[in-house]
């Protein structure tokens, strides 16, 4: 293998790289590194096979996706995981030869991933850059793939349109809720093609006062960029409405930030941390006692729902500070901490590692 170009965002641009990619119709992988992210797309002689965030194994992002999405049950995903692990092969391989979707299903989705990927790499500014000149494998008709410089200018005007978003919408946080029916937005909305329309109507069925933005763009299967783009629309034409911002998830914690087996600063944060506990179990009480309303109602579903997947994040930092590593399961996590911290059904989360990060979603999410 040979190293065609290295170098410093600052001093040459991600959009100049693409370009001088795409013209000279290179085959190999660039290598982006922005502070803790990292990232990777593969060029098949100029054009753009696959993009990512680099995880623990090749293609992890894929499969986040994929779970996310509902594309891939958890437990099959977990599955697909220990075959990785054993040397079966990569998850792309393994995902066909156990026929866990089908070809357009899963070019579907490497296309999805690499449009997200695209756009959040487009918006650096610093970090460093690292093409290798190497074979790339990846699924689908390879002359049905897109030219670097097209993808590049489709990222390029994605970024200039999502200035002009909705702020809500801009924020995944954010849940929403129903205010009128989307015949509604389809009256408003003359001139609009049937197919788009599909594609709006899709996000806006999966919006129910419970969950936020990101997950409703999940499950339709839509890129961050085309659903904000939608959530903007809806919003703008009043057929829906902010509830509330969902809580944060937990700080992820680096191994670079927290020393192994710091049992004293378990220690330490477990009075606050149960005091906090205390605090918002009665803040849950008496809002439950004021909801009298469907609108009360789906506010403390959603204020729930985001409390349990807190805990559950919770208790696999806890595990962290006090053993100085990532636990095998969410039981064992669980296992550790106050009584009122475990869950009877805790199994049915989904926890996966991801490196140094983790993933925790609740049986439902």
């Amino acid at each position: 293998m040979s190293v065609a170009l290295h170098g410093n965002l600052r001093d040459f641009g991600i959009g100049e790289v693409f370009q001088l990619i795409g013209q000279q119709q290179k085959t190999g992988v660039l290598d982006v590194t922005g502070g803790s992210l990292r990232v990777r797309i593969a060029f098949d002689r100029g054009a753009v096979v696959w993009g990512e965030t680099v995880g623990p194994y090749e293609h992890a992002a894929l499969g986040d996706l994929l779970v996310r999405s509902g594309l891939v049950s958890p437990e099959r995903m977990l599955a697909l995981e220990r075959g990785v692990q054993d040397g079966e092969g990569d998850l792309l391989s393994l995902i066909t030869k156990r026929g866990e979707l089908g070809e357009a299903q899963l070019q579907e989705a490497v296309s999805l991933l690499t449009q997200n990927t695209m756009f959040t790499l487009l918006r650096w500014t610093q970090g460093s850059f690292h093409f290798t000149s190497q074979p790339v494998a990846g699924e689908g008709d390879a002359t049905q793939r897109t030219p670097a410089e097209q993808i590049l200018m489709d990222a390029l005007r994605m970024v200039d349109e999502w200035r002009t978003f909705d702020g809500d919408a801009r924020d995944l946080e954010t849940v929403w809720r129903r205010s009128e029916g989307f015949d509604v937005f389809r009256e408003r909305s003359s001139g609009e093609s049937a197919a788009r329309l599909a594609h709006a109507e899709r996000a806006f069925l999966l919006i129910d006062g419970r969950v936020a933005a990101r997950r409703v763009i999940d499950l339709a299967r839509m890129g961050e960029f085309e659903g904000v783009y939608w959530l903007s629309r809806l919003r703008r034409a009043g057929v829906i409405e902010p509830l509330m911002r969902e809580v944060p998830r937990a700080r992820r914690v680096r191994n670079a930030l927290w020393p192994a087996a710091s049992l004293g600063s378990a220690a330490a944060i477990a009075p606050f941390l149960l005091a906090a506990l205390a605090v918002l179990a009665l803040v849950f009480d008496r809002t439950s006692e004021r909801a009298g309303s469907a609108e009360d109602a789906a506010l403390v579903r959603s204020a729930e729902s985001s409390f349990a997947r807190a805990l559950a994040r919770n208790a696999v930092e806890a595990y962290r500070f006090r053993h100085g590593r990532w636990p095998q399961d969410l039981a064992a996590a669980a296992r550790e901490l106050p009584a009122p911290l475990a869950t009877e059904n805790v199994g049915a989360y989904y926890y996966a590692r991801r490196g140094d990060n983790f993933v925790v979603l609740l049986p439902e999410e």
